[in-house]
């Protein structure tokens, strides 16, 4: 079965360049080969533009991947698989004509490969009927949404001009910072990479006891989670932009480059995954404060996945008390991790179709402990690129954001992708302050719950105009005060 891809985090083109017929040929083989068999799409708001990363040094040493680098591999016939605790995968890779490829640590989730795509349609068909199978699913075949949507940042003016725009002051961030800064606070970013050596990121880098920046390549599987790439390939820039306006809501968290989407934007599922529980345990040791508290997911799928789903539920440690499966000893990691108070606020980007028909994902699952972020304006209007709808938590600042690009510079940039970098720069402010009845002798991060981090956004925000969908306002939340609303026009 196929399914038409769609863009989940880029607004629709505007006034955009037109690009060398090299890249539109490139462009056209991409889609041809992402359509056969693709069932959801992983995707970031991409751009070009002049410069490129910084070479990255001192970066920390971390576990393997579970599988291989994925940089231009195609993921059109694989399955993945989650198990009950008393399931067996060899029957089923025998009678499925299924191949393993790599296994979720020791989780009973596989990432398995059959003879083609349509081999894989028929599996996953057959497996949603074995006893033995708690889900069964396509790995995401991803391709640049830029093929179809394309969206790109313009040259901004200098970094004096951060602090200045719209987006700080409808934040309210100046008085946001007077109480709290995000110190103590680590910040994932899992997207293109960042340009290690710009001088919004590189003073805010994570290290470890030796210095070493905390980072991770899951593309091409190193320890270098740089930008890839240069102008015009569209998804050049992206976490660059992304790492810089967290570091603008939060300038006192320090930041954690994951590199998961390649230089078109793409990306699949199951590395997603990967990254998002390196995230939360680099070292893989439940019992060291290592991890992310936060982390910025500025890309989505149009297709709810079951892996996608399970793993946010064990990031944010939101466990399901109905679910007996999370008792199997392939979780005893988590559930160590999870004990010792290791887990993160995951905040995910709306996507950028302009409508409240598209869902993406996994900002559509409404996980406890995760939150939905669409995009406003100036105007403190709905911005009309932005996804819309019941499941959208809260909007944030997206329209024209001015943030780094990569080689020191800075562009201008649209998309929801640049409204949830800001709304978890306000969560690391929220987990800098003590929560209520915490102990000030306690490093406070350490004791917000996700869900009670959520829970203080959406309780403190303020209207827009046009829309029942309220935005982010951070003295609001670091001060667990209301806020005012500004007059509409």
């Amino acid at each position: 079965m196929t399914r038409r891809l769609l863009p989940a985090t880029c607004p629709p083109a505007r006034d955009l360049p037109r690009l060398p017929a090299s890249r539109l040929a490139s462009a056209a083989r991409r889609a041809l080969g992402a359509a056969a068999g693709t069932t959801c799409l992983l995707a970031a708001c991409g751009g070009g533009g002049a410069g490129g990363p910084e070479p990255g040094a001192g970066l920390a040493p971390v576990r393997p991947a579970a599988s291989a680098p994925d940089s231009g591999e195609s993921t059109a016939a694989e399955v993945v698989v989650m198990l009950t605790p008393d399931g067996s995968l060899e029957p089923l890779l025998q009678r499925h004509g299924l191949v393993r490829l790599a296994q979720f640590g020791r989780r009973p989730i596989y990432r398995l490969r059959a003879a083609s795509a349509e081999a894989a349609d028929a599996a996953v068909a057959a497996l949603r009927g074995e006893t033995t199978v708690r889900f069964a699913e396509r790995n995401v075949e991803v391709a640049s949404p830029e093929s179809r949507r394309a969206s790109v940042w313009t040259v901004g003016n200098s970094g004096a001009g951060l602090a200045a725009q719209y987006a700080s002051e409808l934040l309210a961030l100046p008085a946001a910072h007077a109480v709290s800064r995000g110190e103590g606070v680590r910040v994932a970013v899992l997207d293109t990479g960042v340009d290690l050596g710009h001088p919004e990121i590189a003073p805010r880098l994570a290290r470890d006891a030796s210095g070493r920046v905390l980072g991770r390549d899951f593309v091409d599987g190193d320890d270098t989670p740089a930008e890839e790439g240069a102008s015009p390939e569209l998804g050049f820039g992206h976490g660059t932009h992304v790492a810089g306006l967290v570091a603008m809501a939060a300038p006192a968290a320090t930041l954690m480059p994951v590199r998961v989407l390649d230089r078109a934007g793409g990306g699949n599922a199951w590395v997603l995954a990967e990254a998002l529980l390196w995230a939360v345990d680099p070292d893989g040791i439940p019992a060291t404060d290592d991890g992310a508290q936060v982390i910025n997911l500025s890309l989505g799928a149009t297709t709810p996945t079951g892996l996608l789903k399970k793993v946010t539920e064990l990031v944010t440690c939101e466990f399901d008390d109905d679910d007996d499966d999370d008792d199997a000893p392939g979780f005893d990691e988590d559930r160590a991790r999870c004990a010792a108070g290791r887990r993160a606020v995951v905040v995910a980007a709306a996507g950028n179709s302009g409508n409240d028909t598209e869902l993406v994902y996994p900002a559509a699952e409404r996980t406890k402990g995760s939150i939905a972020v669409t995009a406003s304006t100036e105007s403190r209007q709905l911005a009309p690129f932005a996804n819309r709808g019941s499941w959208i938590h809260l909007a944030a600042p997206g329209d024209r954001i001015l943030s780094a690009v990569p080689g020191g510079g800075y562009g201008v940039w649209s998309g929801t992708s640049m409204a949830a970098p800001l709304a978890a720069g306000t969560a690391a402010l929220v987990m800098a302050t003590l929560p209520p009845g915490g102990d000030p002798t306690r490093p406070a991060a350490a004791q917000w719950v996700p869900e009670l981090v959520v829970k203080r956004l959406t309780d403190r925000p303020i209207k827009l105009c046009g829309t029942s969908l309220l935005q982010v306002h951070a003295e609001a939340a670091v001060k667990d005060q209301p806020a005012a609303d500004p007059a509409c026009p």
